[in-house]
């Protein structure tokens, strides 16, 4: 079973269609409870989401948290401190699932006891790291998710045991904190990456873009590179491998100035 998590922050226009995407899935047995965590929200989310609950959730055991606005990291930690499915699934607020996401990883999670994390792609196709490709289930080494963030957090499904070893989300952090908070997985070895599309990405949003991550490039080149530093300090990756990740992030935040400055002029 599930517990599935709901940071949502002026969500107002998306939250609908995102926990639509809940209530088709193919297996909605699956879902134990939906925590929405409204963090400080100024426009009409809450209100959205008990709107829902009443006239269209009832498969649904939808929880609605509100709070004031303390961030997604803290959002996403109160709804796993009040989670109590043996798994947790994460989906931002303008994230929708694809009809088969919890039928599929719930497959590969009873066929693989031992995976602690398991995610998937935004899109078709296989998993390509490095030169290489990758069509089938892929246990992802950490130097592996260094190289390409492949991630996603609306496609992450974390077992909840595991929480007491890992923690949780570094609240202090306002960018890459998934990254920080995912990258601790790996000191056992059973982070898996499933090569299916598993969501829909950000309702009408861009990956780089005005509307999208594009004013927030500098701040979360930042907090990639803080991670980095985190796994050398913690000596998780070779002084080597941390200077080929900090010029490769150097480059990568180049292009994407680049990019996000043609579209501006588009």
């Amino acid at each position: 079973m599930f517990s599935v998590i709901i940071p949502a922050y002026n969500s107002e226009k998306t939250i609908e269609k995102t926990l639509n995407s809940l209530k088709n899935q193919t297996t909605p047995q699956l879902i134990h409870e939906v925590i929405v965590i409204n963090d400080g929200s100024t426009d009409d989310t809450a209100n959205k989401v008990e709107q829902y609950k009443e006239n269209e959730g009832h498969n649904l055991n939808i929880i609605l948290y509100n709070q004031k606005n303390t961030g997604v990291a803290a959002a996403r930690n109160i709804g796993m401190r009040m989670a109590t499915a043996q798994y947790l699934a994460f989906l931002d607020s303008d994230d929708c699932w694809v009809p088969e996401k919890l039928e599929s990883q719930e497959k590969i999670l009873r066929e693989n006891p031992e995976i602690d994390l398991l995610c998937g792609g935004m899109d078709e196709g296989d998993l390509k790291i490095a030169l290489k490709k990758y069509n089938l289930l892929h246990c992802l080494s950490l130097k592996e998710y260094c190289i390409k963030s492949v991630i996603f957090t609306s496609t992450v499904v974390i077992r909840r045991k595991r929480i007491n070893e890992v923690g949780y989300f570094d609240e202090s952090m306002q960018y890459c904190e998934d990254m920080n908070y995912y990258q601790r997985f790996f000191k056992w070895n059973h982070v898996y990456y499933q090569p299916k599309k598993l969501i829909d990405y950000g309702i009408g949003r861009e990956y780089y873009g005005q509307s999208g991550l594009s004013s927030h490039l500098k701040e979360m080149h930042c907090g990639r590179k803080k991670n980095f530093q985190i796994l050398r300090e913690k000596k998780e990756i070779s002084c080597m491998f941390y200077i080929a990740m900090i010029a490769f992030g150097e480059i990568k935040f180049l292009r994407r100035k680049i990019i996000v400055s043609r579209q501006k002029e588009i």
